[in-house]
């Protein structure tokens, strides 16, 4: 098995470069750990000091597939968010969560990803300034005052720990600096009433402490109309103070504190298509479609027409303004406005002390606290409310030891750290129901029931609490063992326990019944989990500029809870653990092979890696069949639930690369592929991975700066392209569909005179206007032509209605940046 996985990764690799090697460059501009360019001697890329194995290493002396990008790179390639930097990593993907937009993004490394909401667990580790991060707040994750991130693809379980089986994304905040004052304000106005303002300073303290402050007001207007809201729209306040003090040369005392405030009008949606042939009235009336078309005939409009109704399918940029929440009439109403509010604050204290020249030790201490408020409409046609409150409490600790052993032969790491969360979801879902019977019967039959309750008051599908508490104890240790000048070994274990206690209570509403006397029913269970991870790691110089190396690692992702399942209801208030089962830790194994080569006196660098993933037990979505238990919801007759949905196996490559053509004249890109093999495609309803990656990725920028005597003027432009990918688990039925390839180009002019602290930059983001989705999806039968028990035998000849939503990418962005460095 291992022969035949390495002679596919040597061919993917041996393939990639030589196909690459001639005209695809690509790479990052990067920095020291403390942001300051490091003095070369030979033209090329500035060097870039790494912590991705708990120590300081030189990126490109790194047995491990890094992307490292800084503060610099992102200006000049109007990176300013997560999506944003996915757009030019390849193999990394990020989107926006269903409803929630960008202030709950879906990350995915390689195609592993996962998690979400106030229970899930993702499949990506996030860390800011070495915090672990469990629950995703988008304003956090604005790159503002960065010194670098640093996205870790492939397995990182050995030092990182849980979740972290598609890889890591580590941000890292500049650092106060003692002695020195300086700061900067910087202003962007754009259209689509777009308008920042965002300052930092940092202040001596003393002669041995310093202060850094920073600010910002971010405001992104709306590009998408839906009644009175603009969706899309989003307000971020984000403060953060950050004190450093060095008592000693051998210690240094970081205290931090961050707080932010993200308000957000939800997704920009819009309707695509809406094909309710051969009609809704007399043929199989459906659930949805049909109480809004029985509210249109109220109100004295007509009927929804079969195909492509004009209310609904408006343009790329409308979408639906109805709302039934309120009361059956159709117009719209703030109480079917969608928000998605989010308040997140950390506090951190970092301390690093050195032992003696070789050995020094260091401690991460954080807590955190998120709050999210949401209201969203899950079918966009105004007849349903999901109300939700999560928060999540988090307290981590990381200890850790390095030490330079036997004259540097050996570099040893050994640490511990203690993950706690407590969350909590409370979440109402209601439907405005109207009169249209949906089909009930045997095979052949059509024989009507009643299946709404017309202006009779809102409807409650669900009315759920859920509360989890989860604690997880990781012991790691790395060694490198320098055999030679020129030969290196790692290797590295870890050894994981975690435990979780997961609680969920649905109250009494119309679809579910607890037993006489009470007014909910609960279901608790714990479990515990231990796993053990680890990583060995060759890597051989074969010259002073090139670098090849092969490794082997493992990581997993903490086991789950799938949801709330009563099986029966007869025990009073407390219910049995025994019908809430957990699901267990879902596993990556990697192999993985690269070069990192710089040739041309460093004026070109070029990085190919090729991996092979083995990926068990992975815990996924599912569409589960329900119709007809206790506490199903009826329509559409299933519910989704997390599961251990079989093996993948996931192979790829990776490929970055840059080239000086001269000192003021460069050219950057980078390329990935991803595909995979499906081991169970009936354990996971399909062909397809869902959220599915795109096959291909890749990007390529070029860089020139002007010298006018007077000042420098520097044009950057960056063309980035993401193939289709799946939206759905299967490739055929009414639900299926394929997101449509992603072409854009964004443009960037800054100006920076002499002996003059200021820079204006103009700038356009899809400088070509293309209309683009993000995300997708296409609602099948199941919320339009059927509903009732699961018994139910529909003919073949019924129609396959569907709904086609697709979540709109923003409009051509053009905009000015003023900044004043002081």
């Amino acid at each position: 098995m291992r022969g035949a996985l390495s002679r596919r990764c040597a061919s993917l690799l041996a393939g990639c470069a030589y196909i690459a090697m001639p005209g695809l460059i690509s790479a990052q501009e990067v920095t020291a750990d403390a942001g300051e360019p490091i003095a070369e001697e030979s033209a090329g890329p500035a060097r870039i000091i790494v912590t991705a194995e708990r120590r300081a290493t030189d990126l490109q002396d790194t047995p491990l597939s890094i992307v490292a990008v800084t503060q610099e790179t992102i200006e000049s390639k109007g990176i300013e968010d997560l999506d944003d930097l996915a757009t030019f990593t390849p193999n990394l993907n990020i989107t926006g969560g269903r409803g929630s937009g960008g202030s709950n993004p879906q990350f995915s490394i390689r195609g592993v990803s996962g998690g979400g909401g106030a229970t899930g667990e993702r499949g990506v580790g996030l860390y800011l300034d070495g915090i672990y991060i469990p629950r995703t707040n988008g304003s956090v994750l604005r790159v503002l005052d960065i010194d670098r991130v640093e996205v870790l693809r492939g397995p990182q379980g050995t030092l990182f720990g849980r979740n972290s089986t598609g890889g890591a994304i580590r941000y890292f905040t500049k650092r106060p600096e003692p002695g020195v004052t300086e700061g900067y304000v910087r202003a962007t106005i754009a259209n689509m009433d777009r308008h920042d303002l965002v300052g930092a300073l940092n202040v001596p303290v003393g002669d041995d402490a310093a202060l850094r402050v920073q600010g910002a007001y971010l405001n992104q207007g709306g590009w998408v109309t839906r009644g009175t809201q603009e969706l899309g729209k989003t307000t971020d306040y984000i403060g953060r103070a950050d004190l450093r003090f060095e008592p000693t040369s051998d210690l240094t005392v970081d205290l931090g504190f961050l707080y932010s405030d993200s308000r957000s009008n939800g997704t920009p949606h819009v309707f695509e298509e809406f094909d309710m042939r051969p009609g809704l009235e007399g043929f199989w009336e459906g659930n949805y479609g049909d109480w809004l078309n029985d509210a249109l005939k109220l109100d004295g409009q007509a009927p929804i027409a079969a195909y492509n109704d004009p209310r609904i399918v408006i343009d790329d940029f409308t979408a639906p303004g109805f709302c039934l929440i309120d009361d059956f009439d159709p117009d719209f109403d703030e109480q079917c406005e969608q928000f998605d509010n989010t308040e997140y604050w950390q506090a951190s204290l970092n301390l690093a002390y050195d032992l003696s020249d070789n050995v020094s030790v260091s401690s991460i201490s954080g807590i955190s606290r998120l709050d999210n408020n949401s209201n969203l409409d899950w079918q966009y046609l105004g007849t349903e409310r999901r109300l939700n409150e999560i928060t999540s409490e988090v307290f981590y600790q990381e200890l850790q030891l390095n030490a330079s052993l036997f004259a540097g032969a050996v570099d040893l790491v050994v640490g511990g750290s203690y993950f706690h969360e407590k969350s909590f979801n409370d979440q109402e879902v209601v439907n405005r129901r109207g009169t249209s019977d949906t089909p009930r019967g045997g095979p052949n039959a059509n024989i009507p029931q009643p299946n709404g309750n017309a202006d009779l008051g809102l409807f409650h599908r669900s009315d759920t609490e859920t509360t989890q508490t989860s604690d997880s104890y990781g012991l790691f240790a790395s060694a490198t063992w320098h055999i030679t000048p020129d030969l290196n070994f790692t290797g590295g274990l870890r050894y994981a326990h975690d435990y979780k206690s997961y609680e969920s209570t649905e109250f009494a509403h119309e679809t579910f019944t607890p037993a006489p006397g009470t007014d909910r029913t609960t279901v608790n269970s714990d479990h515990n989990w231990d796993q053990v991870d680890w990583r060995a790691s060759v890597d051989y110089h074969l010259t002073d500029t090139w670098m090849w190396y092969v490794t082997a690692s493992k990581a997993y992702k903490a086991g789950s809870y799938g949801g709330l399942e009563i099986v029966d209801n007869i025990r009073g208030e407390d219910q049995s653990g025994e019908f809430l089962l957990p699901i267990a830790p879902e596993k990556v194994v990697n192999f993985e092979t690269g070069m990192r080569i710089e040739a041309f006196d460093r004026r070109l660098r070029f990085n190919p890696t090729a991996f092979y993933m083995l990926w068990t037990n992975r815990q996924a979505a599912r569409q589960a069949q329900c119709s007809g238990q206790v506490g199903c919801p009826e329509p559409p007759g299933f519910q989704i639930e997390i599961q251990n949905t079989g093996d993948v196996d996931i192979y790829g490559v990776e490929l970055e690369a840059q080239v000086f053509l001269t000192n003021d004249f460069w050219l950057d890109g980078s390329a990935g592929y991803t595909g995979y093999d499906l081991k169970d495609p009936v354990a996971n309803s399909g062909p397809n991975l869902f959220p599915g990656p795109p096959e291909f990725s890749f990007n390529v920028g070029a860089t020139y700066i002007a010298d006018l005597g007077f000042g420098e003027l520097t044009f950057n432009a960056n063309y980035a392209y993401t193939s289709d990918q799946p939206t759905h688990p299967t490739e055929t039925g009414d639900s299926a569909y394929r997101l449509p390839a992603i072409d854009l180009v964004n443009a960037r002019i800054r100006f920076e005179p002499d002996n003059a602290p200021v820079s204006i930059s103009l700038f356009a983001n899809n400088l070509l206007d293309n209309t683009y989705a993000s995300y997708a999806t296409r609602f099948g039968g199941g919320y339009w032509d059927r509903g009732g028990p699961l018994a139910i035998q529909i003919p073949e000849s019924r129609p396959e209605r569907t709904a086609l939503f697709v979540v709109r990418g923003k409009p051509r962005e053009v905009g000015l940046t003023l900044q004043y460095d002081f």
